[in-house]
């Protein structure tokens, strides 16, 4: 369902005028379906400062609408509200399409490259790093979220870890700071297909939960 309605999209956008680049294509699509998501997630999130809802004007404030045509973002929103996020293997799905969109954007000069670091290479600098539980992990400039999610795949293979660690990697262990909307954006949808892990993104430049216990002054 999902690749067919991604390619359905990108045929749309295509033949819009506003949209000349994979860049635009992954832009314009990923700001659409991330309020698709939100939707989908409405019932199964509280509300509140640190929830993703209430960042929605900072998230969209960057993000600018560049498709031109009004018949062809209508039948991109009626594309979208035609998938599902209920279960796992669409989530997984989601998931895989998105890395290969992230990927294509890494390819397709620009910024793109901002957004994607090629994945091998990530493996390679975490297994050198050699995280483990307990420790805090911190992408200073995160983008898609690329490293953080890889390290938490490398943490979760750890053998014999009990529910305290469980507990730790969810709530204590992963954080990230992004500045730009769309690798904002990118980055919650690209953690779609990883249960269990949550991820405390800051978009602004002076806050980071993660150093909030060490200030002094």
């Amino acid at each position: 369902m999902f690749e067919q309605t991604f390619k359905n999209i990108g045929d749309v956008l295509w033949k819009d005028a506003g949209c000349t680049s994979e860049l635009d294509y992954t832009e314009q699509s990923s700001w659409i379906l991330f309020l698709k998501y939100l939707d989908a997630l409405e019932r199964d999130q509280a509300t509140g400062a640190n929830t993703i809802e209430y960042k929605i004007g900072d998230i969209f404030g960057e993000i600018k609408n560049k498709i031109q045509s009004g018949y062809n973002l209508r039948e991109i929103i009626d594309h979208i509200d035609q998938l599902r996020f209920g279960s796992q293997a669409e989530k997984h799905e989601l998931s895989h399409l998105y890395e290969a969109k992230i990927r294509n954007m890494g390819n397709a000069g620009r910024n793109g490259g901002e957004y994607y670091t090629p994945r091998p290479l990530i493996r390679a600098i975490i297994k050198v790093v050699q995280p483990r539980i307990g420790e805090r992990i911190y992408d200073g400039a995160c983008g898609s979220a690329g490293f953080l999610c890889e390290a938490f795949e490398y943490l979760k293979q750890k053998p014999q870890l009990t529910t305290a660690d469980v507990k730790i990697l969810q709530e204590q262990t992963f954080f990230g700071k992004e500045k730009k909307s769309l690798a904002y954006v990118i980055a919650i949808m690209n953690r779609t297909d990883r249960p269990g892990l949550f991820f405390t993104l800051s978009q602004k430049s002076d806050y980071c939960p993660l150093f909030q216990g060490n200030r002094s002054g």
